[in-house]
């Protein structure tokens, strides 16, 4: 079978993971979580805290992703640590929760340009745009989708360009920002009820998620025992700094007036920067953000191409979504990723109570992804001995990360609208249950039918050695 290009390298690397958690949850979240639940500038210690957890998850992907580099990799480290069928249906419910987000972000995206356009002055487009949500949300995914198409390398170049311009617009944003923060505006605002502050980190969470975006395109990175870990980590951190210096400079620069008069359920960062920023930088500010939102389709489209292309080379799916193009890019993968994500945009009311589904799946496999860390070590010394990247205490580490993410499953369950959330998870694991079963006989588990025959062996042997005592 052919295999997929190594194109990337430590700036590709970062800038796909940056872009593809810098956008919604930082320019709109930060704003407009105040509308359901109201911490005021103690979001800036909710994203503390909920930077803890991320780290904590992203580590546990560094190690992994130093070990084990492949493409699909998060349904490699779960299958091949943890169990095949385990791997397969927790990637096969982040599958479905990437393409949901991806239609998401897609229509998300018409909130921030149109915060560009009408900060621009051009209020006709913005109209238009409002007016013709799901055609251009449509447009979006067809345009990255053919951009992924063309390669991995364009791939590269164009998240690079949108890493880049997103950058400057959080630069000017800074240095523009910092000296109108007030420590006494940040006062009037603060609110420190813990229940408030916890519902919030939670929430907020889910701005860090993308971070695992790369390791399912492992195979398309130089290096990737090297360069895998270094950009999840160099990321994660870097994300959590420019969310907290972005959240203190949003909130100390409203006065208590502006504060208390802000309509917070429509905000975002870019319509709170027009009022204190020079206007030509709050323009790029609004410009950035749009950047921000749209970055994040072109890498999602990405990792859950290769989740389908990797259940494809273990022959659970069509071995069909395993077809390279001349681009060496899993062609067939792209195309039903694409189309599932405009079926969501077509019929989005449909999948509205779907929506905490995400969420679930995606810490259903980070309880998957800590606890296969946990056990690499015990269970393949072999492997874990390769890894170039390794950590003193990563049991401690794993075992963190999977009770932190399997309480913020439990929380995220009893958030008011999550039943029918919840309800779709279960039916949709039942269908992939299904798949599973009905092509168990054709699948390429030669890691499974090799522990089968060593534990057979092991009987046989047990036997004869049984045999061998009687008679003497």
């Amino acid at each position: 079978m052919e295999e997929l290009r190594r194109e990337l390298g430590l700036k590709e690397v970062v800038a796909t993971i940056m872009t593809s958690v810098i956008g919604g949850g930082l320019f709109i979240s930060t704003i407009q979580i105040q509308s359901v639940t109201h911490v005021g500038s103690g979001i800036i210690l909710s994203y503390i805290m909920a930077a803890i957890p991320a780290i904590l998850v992203a580590l546990c992907y560094a190690v992994l992703a130093s070990a084990m580099p492949s493409s699909g990799g998060e349904y490699i480290f779960i299958s091949r640590l943890l169990d095949p069928y385990i791997g397969f249906i927790s990637t096969w419910a982040r599958w479905f929760s990437m393409i949901a987000t991806l239609a998401a972000m897609a229509v998300g995206d018409t909130i921030l340009i149109q915060n560009f356009l009408d900060i621009s002055g051009w209020h006709s487009a913005s109209s238009w745009i409002a007016s013709n949500i799901q055609l251009i949300a449509i447009i979006f995914v067809v345009v990255f989708v053919i951009l992924n198409y063309l390669g991995i390398k364009l791939y590269g170049i164009i998240q690079t360009v949108m890493f880049v311009l997103l950058m400057i617009g959080i630069g000017l944003f800074i240095i523009f920002g910092i000296p109108h923060v007030s420590i006494s505006n940040l006062a009037y605002q603060a609110k420190f009820d813990f229940s408030s502050l916890a519902k919030a980190s939670s929430l907020i969470f889910f701005s860090y998620i993308g971070f695992a975006v790369i390791a399912n395109a492992g195979g398309e990175v130089r290096n990737p025992g090297k360069t895998l870990p270094k950009g999840i980590l160099l990321s994660t951190f870097g994300i959590a700094i420019i969310y907290i210096v972005m959240a203190v400079i949003t909130y100390g620069s409203m006065s208590p007036s502006f504060y208390s008069s802000y309509d917070f359920s429509t905000g975002s960062i870019p319509d709170v920067a027009r009022y204190f920023l020079p206007s030509l930088i709050a323009v790029y500010v609004a410009f950035a953000g749009s950047i921000a939102i749209i970055s994040d389709i072109n890498p999602t489209i990405l990792a859950s191409s290769r989740l389908s292309f990797a259940w494809a080379k273990d022959e659970i799916v069509p071995s069909k979504l395993a077809e390279l193009n001349r681009y060496k890019v899993p062609k067939w993968s792209l195309i039903v990723t694409g189309a599932m994500a405009i079926a969501i945009i077509i019929f989005a009311k449909a999948f509205m109570n779907a929506v905490m589904m995400i969420n679930m799946a995606v810490l259903l496999v980070y309880i998957s992804i800590t606890a296969s860390s946990f056990v690499l070590p015990y269970k393949h010394p072999e492997i874990y001995e390769k890894a170039k990247f390794k950590l003193r205490g990563l049991w401690v580490i794993s075992l963190a990360g999977m009770i932190l993410s399997a309480l913020f499953f439990g929380y995220v369950l009893r958030l008011d609208g999550a039943m029918p959330g919840f309800l779709f998870l279960i039916a949709w694991i039942a269908i992939g249950s299904v798949i599973y079963a009905l092509t168990l006989e054709r699948h390429k588990l030669f890691w499974r039918l090799d522990k089968q025959q060593r534990k057979e062996k092991a009987k046989i042997d047990e036997k004869v050695i049984r045999e061998m005592i009687k008679k003497k």
